[in-house]
């Protein structure tokens, strides 16, 4: 086994942790080999009592969650295996097998000579772990969570047993993963349905700062019925961003639909605004991917937090006069740029999900579309911390409030965007899947090492790495 230094095991070190304020250094890294040594790693670490964190993309911008400096950072940098497996199969689907250290390009790209296209990450630096959040895709009004494509996983227990998880084997364990991030084990590979590719429409466009209002009408009517977001091949992966010591905004969104139609109908309203950099186009997929890269820098200090909102005439204003009216109000003296990230999620898409076998997540489609409501701020000065904080505070506590006020307001946390303090499993099933999912993980963890010992959004509560 390979027990290393930090910065032995990660040379790249800013390549190894997204946001350099959720960067902790741990006691030590171990860098396995295969899945056996990550059984024999977890039986020594559970014997002596030490705490733990698997990493794999190092995305998550939660300080001491994908690092921990109590302990022993696992890094799962060399499962890189791809291997497609055709039909027949016992597993009924022609499927990927990958191990968890890929970032979502590299997936696209080994997929591209094949014509299949699995329904991953939009972004492409983003890993893997994306998929035990739920996750998003281009694809999800069509397939679901991605998670919900995910048909086995090989995990490593709290006791150092290798399982292979699907519905058939552990359908207990195999529902709760689906949302359940780190919380039953280390996964060290993932299995996930193929579908047919064909050439697409899409990439990433930037518009002007007198664009503003104009995108933001169009996201109103993209996501309003009979909008673009009611056609399922349609999909955008939209932001805007706001500088409060220039009082520049800027806006961009990735567009996607999934049939070779240049300016498809549904994206209408958006192919209709001039952009100031960028393109969309018919081409492949990890081609639209791969225009995401801009999203990627990890020399900054990134904060994420997010809410839910209904969909409404009024949801778009309402997230963002909050967002760049509290910029103005707290942050005008400090170098950074704050935004929202306003994710519709379909109802198709939560239809999707449940038809595919459901999950941990468990939204009930007759609640409606609503939109995730990304909150972010980057920054680089480590002393605007505590303000970054409060102003992040703020701004979620105006919007729910608001929102709650109109009748808009969604009780639901999406994990992949969550921040510190947050609880988003406890709003899985608007409740109601938390003591199931308690129930898997005594089932299958009885000491709580993945509980207590490993740090991430735990079952109802958060467990720090620092």
């Amino acid at each position: 086994m390979d027990a290393l230094s930090f910065r032995e095991a990660d040379k790249d070190l800013e390549y190894a942790i997204w946001s350099q304020e959720a960067l902790v250094q741990p006691v030590c890294v171990f860098v396995p080999l295969n899945v056996q040594q990550v059984a024999s790693a977890i039986q020594i670490l559970v014997a002596t009592n030490t705490s733990f964190t698997p990493r794999s993309g190092g995305h998550m911008p939660v300080r001491g969650h994908a690092s921990t400096q109590f302990g022993v950072m696992i890094a799962t940098s060399n499962f890189h295996s791809k291997r497609i497996t055709r039909l027949p199969n016992p597993l009924g689907y022609n499927y990927l097998s990958a191990g968890p250290a890929f970032r979502w390009q590299e997936i696209y790209e080994f997929l591209n000579p094949t014509g299949f296209l699995v329904a991953g990450g939009r972004v492409s630096s983003v890993g893997s772990s994306l998929l035990l959040g739920g996750g998003l895709s281009y694809l999800s009004s069509i397939f679901g969570w991605a998670a919900n494509n995910v048909i086995q996983y090989e995990l490593v227990t709290a006791q150092g047993e290798i399982l292979y998880v699907s519905q058939n084997t552990y359908p207990d364990l195999f529902w709760a993963l689906k949302g359940g991030s780190n919380n039953y084990g280390i996964v060290t590979r993932y299995d996930m349905k193929l579908y047919p590719s064909t050439a697409m429409y899409g990439g990433t466009v930037v518009w002007p700062a007198n664009a503003t209002r104009q995108y933001l009408q169009a996201q109103t009517d993209f996501i309003l019925p009979g909008g673009g977001s009611y056609d399922d091949n349609a999909a955008i992966m939209p932001n805007f961003n706001y500088n409060p010591v220039t009082k520049t905004p800027s806006t961009g969104t990735v567009l996607f639909y999934n049939a070779p139609v240049d300016k498809p109908r549904a994206l209408e309203n958006f192919t209709a605004i001039p952009v100031e950099s960028g393109s969309a186009k018919v081409q492949n997929y990890s081609q639209i991917t791969a225009t995401t890269s801009g999203y990627s820098p990890r020399t900054l200090r990134w904060s994420f937090y997010n809410t839910a909102v209904k969909s409404s005439e009024d949801t778009m204003g309402l997230i963002y006069n909050t967002t760049t009216g509290l910029a103005d109000e707290m942050l005008s003296g400090v170098n950074c740029s704050v935004g929202s990230a306003t994710q519709p999620i379909t109802v198709n898409h939560l239809r999707a999900a449940r038809a595919a076998g459901g999950d941990a997540i468990d939204l009930d489609p007759g609640q409606g579309p609503f939109v995730i409501a990304l909150i972010f701020v980057n920054w680089s000065d480590a002393r605007d911390d505590a303000i970054v904080k409060s102003y992040t505070d703020r701004v979620l506590a105006s919007i729910e409030e608001q929102a709650r006020a109109k009748g808009l307001y969604y009780p639901w946390l999406f994990l992949n965007d969550a921040g510190v303090t947050q609880n988003p499993i406890s709003t899985y099933g608007y409740g109601a899947s938390l003591p199931r999912m308690r129930a898997v993980s005594t089932k299958y963890d009885p000491r709580g090492i993945f509980q207590q010992n490993v740090p991430g959004f735990k079952l109802g509560y958060e467990v720090h790495g620092y």
